[in-house]
């Protein structure tokens, strides 16, 4: 065989056996070195996005207190439970009837009624709860000599002063914001019309800058023991 055939063969023997190399061994390799850095980046961002995130909240650390300050204030118009759900809607109403815009409406806490003086007839749970006189030792042998329904009536009072004894009472301030005074007086009188479940309204009137009228009204509701 001629020295330049051999000498061709195994150049070509050489090469194969480099391609081979280069397509089993170092394609792989290079192929698995691109993936890697490409995890390695998107882990990069991951991480900086995460200390981001971090860093965030190292800052919202130190406003802690405002910030729990808030969400208290925030929690304490809402509701514990739906017993206010009525007057709400009868506050949400009355302003959609008469085009006033709701600023807020807070609920005080809920305490033991107290009779109020100087009850009218127009007031029916103030008239409810007013106390009856105490009767003379006299009268009441009088009254257990010469009516013998005496007994009866003083027993058909008594569930009428249980239920003033379980009434409590919740303080509402509405704030609301209206184009003119006849919107003003739309809105009042919408709350007044009923259901009567805000009594003693006192209304207060701002005119604005703007020409509009700041309006804030407090009012009490009464809650029996069944809400």
């Amino acid at each position: 065989m001629p020295k330049h055939l051999v000498t061709a063969i195994g150049l070509i023997v050489s090469l194969g056996v480099i391609a081979l190399g280069v397509f089993l061994v170092a394609m792989p390799l290079y192929f698995q070195a691109v993936t890697v850095d490409g995890q390695t980046a998107t882990v990069a961002s991951t991480n900086a996005l995460y200390q981001a995130q971090v860093d965030e909240l190292t800052a919202q650390q130190e406003n802690l207190d405002e910030i729990t300050a808030n969400v208290a204030g925030l929690r304490s118009q809402i509701p514990a439970t739906g017993q206010y759900d009525d007057v709400f809607e009868v506050v949400g109403n009355a302003a959609a009837a008469s085009g006033v815009a709701i600023t807020s409406v807070t609920a005080g806490e809920q305490v033991v009624y107290a009779t109020r003086t100087g009850a009218t007839d127009g007031d029916p749970a103030a008239a409810a709860a007013a106390p009856a006189p105490e009767a003379t030792d006299a009268a009441t042998d009088l009254n257990a000599t010469a009516d013998p329904n005496a007994t009866e009536a003083n027993a058909a009072a008594a569930p009428d002063a249980a239920v003033a004894a379980g009434r409590q009472q919740v303080d509402f301030v509405i704030s609301a914001t209206a184009a003119d005074m006849a919107q003003v007086t739309a809105f009042v009188d919408a709350l007044r019309a009923g259901p009567r479940l805000l009594n003693s309204m006192a209304v207060t009137m701002t005119q604005s800058g703007e020409g509009t009228v700041d309006i804030q009204i407090t009012a009490l509701s009464y809650i029996d023991e069944e809400g």
